[in-house]
């Protein structure tokens, strides 16, 4: 037997040890139990029923005193339905947390505990029920007559079980959902109860839909002070929009979107209509002033439809949200269209920046030319916006919006030991609030390394046309030596040979020209024509600003991509990178312009040819009038151009040649290997095997 009992576990023993030492006679009546127990329910100690802390394994309740002669089975109902004032102590602890806390600002929580405490006070309501009974008195044994019912409304421990069974439930759910609760607030808070309200029990469900229905109230407010008004109700943190405090950027970075804050029963695309609309109202009152987005009966109409009687019944709701979005958002785009005039600014930077208005860029080009070819040290801004007005007043800029050309101005690169001042010039326009919001500065970024691209490409043309002018000039200087070298007999050394090497000169100019040509024309029709009809098509569709950003955001980016920019590339042409396509189409384009080198060479020889030939020429003259010889022995022979030269202008022509010929079949083989179908064009345009 000891064996036995030695076996139980010890809370067991201690259990079975307090058991006996309890009094199990009818010692006070059932009528005193019952009322202690109302009072017990309430978080009240009573004389046979206290409190006690360490009860339960220290987790506190509800004891009734041992000395106390009470049934053993009535002493059990005690203790089971005591259990309702352990947890209403906590309940009421939870709902009181409000104000002592840190988070009193939190109004979603606010609202939480005066659900509870809602709770509370119909559970208080049917404790005074409940304690009006027990002042009945029940009918003794024997004192009713044979056929005759005992009078109602009295209670027993037993009738308290039935009561008492629903706020049992009741109780106990609240509790859960207050310690499941107890550290969250805002949206946390609001998806915590409404996945405790998805139960399978209808009781359950039912009140935690009523407590969620109280909580929401707040929420669905902040929600319509943010849409129809812009302001951010978030003292706490709790609202699913929130704010950064920064004005730079107040459409891209001003606000987002938190999605650990943001119920569950509002939808990711919900969220994002809800933050645009209170973030258009803010631009707009921002960057323009404008605050009244609608008139006041259309306002007023919205805001009734916006008005939710329950989380569960929210399509009116969204519909409403939808329709004031909607309104907000034509109302910016109107603005940034029209009061703007967002496509005639990016029409300016298509015709100024990426250079389509070609009278005007040829017209800067002619004047900026001679300054810079200069070292980059000696230029000038304040000089060369000088010539950028000059280019204005020359050209049809001249008639542009007035707007548009206050805006375009000179910029200068910093400049390196070795750079000219091509290398540092940069055609700016200067982009203002609240447009600088659409194109931003990293997508001027982008519009200027395409500006680089073109204006190199530009460069490039200017420089070969400038050739073929000196050239054209060398051979009416030869054909004025071969005329007075006939005329007068006097034979000019490497002259001939000059003719052929002219000849190779125009050829490999030509070629350079050829391949000039193609690119710009691939790049200003088949790249930059065809992405402005597809950004032109999407603004006219765009529904919001968002929509406008992201058409910009594509255009700019096909421009990059098509244009050969996609690669790493870095912004300034003398750091191009060594491999990839860039930095292909670099070393040619640098090989062109170097074309001018040799070129200036060989029209300084032959202008010294002819200088010395015409020289001579005048001198026979000049004896012949006299009645003398034309020549004597004594005359020295003419210097000509020098054949050294020519072999050596000969063998750099040569290696120029073939060099410009490999770079340009290296650039079409790396453009063969692009995934962008478009580029088969250009392959065919550049590759002469196939032409």
């Amino acid at each position: 037997m000891s064996a036995a009992v030695s076996s139980i576990p010890a809370p067991r023993t201690a259990a079975l040890a307090r058991r006996e030492l309890e009094r199990t006679d009818f010692e006070v009546p059932e009528a005193v139990l019952a009322r202690d127990l109302l009072y017990a329910c309430q978080g009240i100690d009573s004389k046979y029923l206290r409190y006690n802390d360490t009860a339960s394994q220290h987790l506190g309740g509800y004891e009734v005193d041992a000395q106390v002669g009470v049934p053993y089975v009535d002493r059990q109902v005690l203790l089971v339905l005591s259990e309702i004032g352990w947890l209403f102590k906590h309940i009421q602890a939870h709902a009181s947390s409000c104000s002592e806390s840190g988070m009193a600002g939190s109004t979603i929580r606010q609202s939480f505990c005066s659900a509870l405490q809602a709770e509370v006070a119909e559970f208080y309501r049917l404790m005074a029920v409940l304690q009006e009974q027990s002042m009945r008195e029940a009918p003794k044994p024997g004192s009713l007559s044979s056929g005759q019912s005992a009078p109602g409304g009295y209670l027993t421990l037993r009738r308290l079980v039935v009561w008492l069974a629903e706020p049992l439930v009741r109780i106990r759910g609240l509790a859960g959902i207050a310690d499941a609760t107890a550290h969250l607030q805002g949206g946390e808070l609001v998806n915590a109860v409404y996945a405790l309200a998805q139960h399978g029990d209808a009781l359950v469900q039912h009140f935690v839909s009523r407590v969620m229905e109280q909580m929401c109230q707040p929420l669905f407010q902040m929600v319509t002070e943010w849409v129809f008004n812009g302001r951010l109700s978030n003292a706490g943190n709790e609202f699913f929009v929130t704010s950064n405090g920064s004005t730079d950027d107040l459409w891209r970075t001003g606000y987002r979107l938190n999605e650990g804050m943001r119920p569950t029963f509002i939808t990711q695309q919900m969220a994002c209509t809800i933050l645009r609309a209170g973030k258009s109202i803010n631009f707009l009152r921002q960057c323009s002033s404008e605050g009244d987005w609608i008139n006041g009966k259309q306002r007023s109409a919205m805001l009734a439809a916006a008005h939710t009687p329950s989380y569960r019944q929210l399509a009116s709701w969204e519909h409403a949200i939808s329709a004031a979005a909607a309104a907000i958002d034509k109302h910016l785009l109107s603005t940034v269209f029209t009061k703007y005039s967002f496509v005639k600014h990016c029409d300016a930077l298509k015709r100024y920046l990426l250079l389509g208005q070609g009278d005007f860029i040829q017209t800067l080009m002619d004047l900026l030319g001679p300054d810079l070819g200069k070292k980059a040290q000696e230029m000038s801004e304040y000089q060369l916006n000088g010539s950028l007005d000059a280019a204005i007043r020359a050209s049809n800029a001249q008639f542009d919006d007035a707007d548009v050309l206050d805006r375009l101005r000179v910029k200068l690169a910093k400049p390196t030991s070795l750079e000219t001042g091509w290398d540092v010039f940069i055609l700016w326009y200067d982009m203002k609030e609240p447009l600088s919001s659409i194109i931003t500065g990293q997508a001027m970024a982008g519009y200027l390394r395409l500006f680089r691209l073109l204006w190199t490409l530009k460069r490039v043309e200017h420089t070969l046309n400038r050739v073929w002018q000196v050239m054209s000039g060398m051979q009416r200087q030869l054909t004025i030596i071969r005329t007075l070298s006939s005329q007068y007999g006097l034979p000019c050394p490497g002259v001939e040979n000059v003719w052929l090497e002219l000849r190779h000169c125009h050829c490999l100019r030509n070629e350079m020209a050829h391949f000039c040509t193609d690119l710009q024309t691939y790049i200003m029709f088949e790249v930059l024509e065809t992405a402005w009809d597809i950004f032109m098509r999407q603004l006219q569709a765009a529904t919001d600003l968002d929509t406008v950003i992201a058409a910009h955001m594509q255009y700019l980016d096909t421009l990059l991509k098509k244009a050969l920019l996609d690669d790493s590339v870095v912004d300034r042409p003398g750091s191009a990178a060594q491999n990839g396509l860039q930095g292909h189409l670099h070393r040619i384009l640098r090989h062109m312009l170097n074309l001018m080198g040799p070129v200036a060479r060989l029209n300084e020889a032959v202008a010294t040819a002819a200088a010395e030939l015409k020289g001579r020429a005048d001198l026979i003259k000049h004896r012949q009038n006299l009645s003398q010889w034309g020549t004597t022995d004594q005359d020295k022979e003419l210097t000509g151009v020098p054949q050294d030269m020519l072999n050596e202008l000969h063998t750099l022509l040569h290696d120029s040649n073939q060099e410009f010929r490999r770079q340009q079949q290296d650039f079409v083989h790396l453009l063969a290997t692009q995934a962008h179908v478009d580029l088969r064009y250009l392959i065919f345009r550049l590759d002469g095997s196939d032409i």
